[in-house]
């Protein structure tokens, strides 16, 4: 009996040692395919298309091996390393195959990992000095920095920002179900309260802004959808405007510009300068831009409120600007998109491709999106000049548009709102409901999008 006790425990000894072997070659193989899939990728993260790659690799090592569960042999640490390199989708596979692996796919720092690679998820941690209704935006790739999970009993507070916990498996959830919800009809909800029609959007957290051709500006509550506040200051139709937390820019058909005080919502200048409609403002913390139907681009001091220079070059009127990092890109009747150095004034580039006039852009340093009235979206890469894209589907001139990384949503005076997949230029959602008439503005975030 002694000598069967010794050889069966000889036998599961060798198992156990073919096991941990296997598990170590291919923990090795794992690391060596890491290291050689991240040498040609920026900051850390692997292409869809490699870590498909690198998934086949170590399955066919496994096909190879032994049929044994090499990864519930490896450490815990290297075991939920390698659940790193699964996406969202075949990790739930994963988490079904036994219970071991089931309690690996359920560790946090596994899905950390899920929620981090996808660059344009965004984390909202509330601020302790913000206001209940308001968040601090923190980005994926400062998040490890920025975020740290506290204790069991809490979250562990640093300066003005609260590290709570982040359950990270919820927070894919939710985000997979928020990118689901871009592909069906969305809710309406209508505010009521502008006595003509609305021209110009833009909305926080908090609240939500309106300008109109009544000539006011109205403020409502993100959460009643009551108007809290309506300000008067234009004699005629209010067609832009934008705010920060500081001050608001608006222009308008009276061929002025007012910045008002955030805070009092009271009138702080008026700018004068323009000799026809003001079309569309932006500003930042040195320049206030703005456009006008006279076809010039006026820049403004933000501190003294002073005009620092005309730009011209447009042979008709200047429907839209964007600033961004001293650089303006312009949209004109005349079909033409130029972009600006803001400093010297200088015209650098003109995009030429639509067919007629222009009605919207925007400008995120690196691509530009512009909307016109040949009925078509165009994405220009600012570095070539080149066209990238052609987006076709809307009927009508294609008045006003926004975009991320990720999309586009487009107003049209087709009565329609369109959204169109940044990456593909297929239209993902089409929202021909809602609007009577000609929808001039579009905001959107990533769970709204007000029209």
């Amino acid at each position: 009996m002694a000598t069967a006790s010794a050889t069966t425990q000889r036998q599961q000894h060798d198992i156990d040692s073919t096991q941990q072997k296997s598990a170590l070659h291919l923990a090795d193989t794992s690391m060596e395919l890491v290291t050689e899939s991240s040498t040609s990728v920026p900051e850390g993260y692997l292409s869809e298309e490699e870590r498909s790659n690198l998934m086949d690799k170590i399955y066919n090592n496994l096909l190879d091996g032994a049929r044994i569960d090499i990864l519930s042999k490896l450490p815990y640490e290297m075991a939920t390393h390698v659940l790193h390199f699964i996406d969202m989708p075949n990790l739930a596979k994963v988490a079904s195959i036994s219970k071991a692996w089931n309690v690996l796919t359920k560790d946090n720092a596994v899905w950390k990992n899920v929620f981090l690679h996808q660059r344009q998820w965004r984390i909202r941690t509330p601020s302790r000095k913000s206001a209940p209704n308001t968040a601090a935006t923190i980005d994926p790739e400062q998040a490890p920095s920025k975020l740290a999970a506290g204790g069991p009993t809490g979250g562990v507070s640093t300066g003005s920002i609260i590290k709570t916990p982040l359950d990270w498996k919820e927070l894919c959830r939710n985000r997979k179900a928020l990118e689901a919800r871009w592909t069906t009809v969305p809710a309406k909800t209508k505010l009521h309260g502008h006595d003509d029609s609305v021209y110009c959007i833009q909305f926080d957290n908090t609240k939500i802004v309106t300008g109109s051709r009544d000539r006011t500006i109205k403020f409502w509550d993100f959460q009643t959808l009551k108007c809290t506040d309506t300000l008067k200051g234009h004699s005629q139709s209010v067609l832009c405007l934008q705010f920060n937390e500081k001050m608001m820019v608006s222009g308008s058909s009276d061929n002025t510009i007012i910045v008002w005080d955030m805070e009092t919502h009271q009138p702080i200048s008026r700018l004068h300068g323009h000799s026809a409609g003001v079309l569309d403002v932006c500003f930042d913390d040195q320049y206030i831009i703005s456009c006008s139907k006279d076809t010039t681009i006026k820049v403004w001091d933000v501190r003294t409120m002073a005009l620092i220079k005309t730009m011209t070059g447009h042979r008709g009127p200047v429907n839209a600007v964007q600033l961004h990092q001293g650089q303006v890109v312009s949209a004109s009747g005349d079909a033409l998109v130029k972009l600006w150095d803001v400093a010297s004034g200088v015209c650098k580039r003109d995009f030429i491709g639509h067919e007629r006039g222009l009605a919207c852009v925007q400008f995120d340093g690196k691509t530009i999106v512009s909307g016109s009235n040949d009925k078509t979206i165009r994405i220009w890469d600012v570095a070539s000049g080149r066209c990238i894209k052609v987006l076709t589907g809307h009927e009508n001139l294609v008045r006003t548009l926004h975009f991320d990384q990720n999309r586009i949503v487009s107003g049209s005076y087709d009565y329609t709102v369109k959204v169109w997949d940044m990456t593909t230029g297929e239209c993902i959602l089409d929202l021909d409901k809602g609007h009577v008439s000609w929808v001039f503005d579009v905001q959107f975030s990533s769970s709204r999008i007000i029209r």
